[in-house]
């Protein structure tokens, strides 16, 4: 079936939509969404241990939630999981696919670490209960009365405990990629699990990779329900609408035709900046504000050009830890490419701490660094913008995905 835009198009459009819950949710989290997604049924699952099934044992396994889908796999359906939910509804859809049932026509994760990475929330599972709520409420959103409300406690913290242990315990195991699209929502204001954080879910599907982003927290799904309706409703429909004003389009090519097909459905809007490297081309599309992109791949062999960095720059990789040196010099060349390009002129600096996460922010600049997952191997890309509301809201892999 050949490409049709940033995700392979399928003939199974989804009528019905399958949601799993983060951890400590029920149904009833994905009852907004109901409202405000009208152009599917969506159905959500309710696990064990949880609301009208509150007097279970608040555990559950990837084949009994496999169990309840498989019956409908006959007709088109998509799989929505969000933190935890995501992770089960990845191993759901391998386990369909072991079972040689129809595969979904997408898989929508939000707010969740790719399968094969850890997911440093999981450490606090083993926690006193104090602390444990503590870090819940501050880290993943939990509500603030589980400090304050005994009988919210009582009820909440065996779910919450059972739940997290689930993630704790949870092991990748390696198998071919999905067949099924992946698209990947992040909060904007997520701290736990930020955008970049989720490229990695690119690797695990060779049929398309989308990342998009909300202006909400970790918790979106119930705090920006219409937002995160509309970015399902839109990649139902394959339609690519133009940036607002406050967003940035990143489009990730790995063949020439495929940028300029980027290109022709954008009509008349101006592209902010373009690079190439490898046989890859990174597209950045703005309405109303400048953006610098860079991209390079990042194998070991590939020198780095100090030279294009401030000394203070040169002067924190040196001071670095040998095994730290060539990473460290990797983004900041980058990031220093991609403020150049945007700002049309030598780049201020330096960069405060190139060793920082990011966004980094620089002389009314923002830059943005994102790992990626290439047909043509890991990649490191950066996107820089001016100070403001612009947001990347939209990054594609073209093709297939690794």
């Amino acid at each position: 079936m050949a490409p049709r835009g940033p995700l392979q198009a399928t003939a199974r459009r989804a009528r019905t939509l399958f949601c799993l819950p983060f951890a400590g949710g029920g149904a009833s989290a994905f009852s907004s969404l109901q409202r405000a997604l009208t152009g599917l049924q969506v159905v959500a699952l309710q696990l064990p241990g949880r609301e009208n099934r509150l007097a279970e044992p608040p555990a559950f396994t990837v084949e009994e939630v496999a169990d309840q889908i498989a019956p409908a796999t006959t007709s088109p359906y998509a799989l929505y999981g969000h933190s935890m939910g995501a992770r089960l509804a990845f191993e759901v859809v391998r386990e369909l696919r072991r079972r040689g049932l129809p595969p979904p026509a997408r898989l929508y994760v939000g707010a969740a670490h790719p399968p094969h990475l850890r997911v440093p929330l999981a450490a606090t599972a083993d926690l006193p209960d104090e602390a444990f709520i503590d870090q819940l409420v501050r880290r993943a959103g939990a509500l603030p009365e589980l400090r304050d409300e005994p009988e919210l406690r009582e009820l909440m913290l065996p779910l919450l405990r059972s739940d997290m242990a689930w993630i704790k315990r949870y092991r990748y195991t390696p198998e071919p990629p999905l067949d099924t699209p992946v698209v990947a929502v992040a909060g904007l204001h997520d701290g736990e699990v930020a955008p970049p954080d989720m490229l990695g879910w690119a690797r695990h599907t060779a049929a398309g990779f989308g990342l998009r982003t909300v202006r909400a927290g970790h918790l979106f799904v119930k705090d920006a329900p219409e937002e995160l309706a509309h970015l399902i409703t839109a990649d139902q429909a394959e339609q690519v609408d133009g940036p607002e004003a406050d967003e940035v389009h990143l489009w990730l090519a790995d063949r020439p035709a495929d940028a300029k097909e980027v290109l022709s459905r954008y009509g008349g809007t101006p592209v902010a900046g373009i690079a190439e490297t490898g046989g890859l081309t990174l597209i950045a599309v703005t309405r109303d504000h400048r953006a610098g992109v860079a991209l390079r791949l990042t194998t070991a062999a590939e020198p780095v050009e100090l030279s294009e960095l401030d000394p203070g720059e040169r002067e924190q990789i040196e001071d670095a830890a040998e095994e730290d040196r060539h990473w460290l010099a990797q983004r900041a060349v980058t990031a220093r490419r991609a403020l150049v390009a945007g700002a049309g002129r030598g780049a201020p600096g330096p960069f405060a701490d190139l060793g920082d996460g990011g966004p980094w922010q620089v002389d009314g600049w923002h830059v943005l660094h994102l790992p990626l997952h290439t047909p043509r191997g890991q990649a490191q890309a950066a996107v820089a913008v001016p100070y403001g509301p612009a947001r990347p809201a939209l990054f594609t892999l073209e093709g297939r995905t690794g």
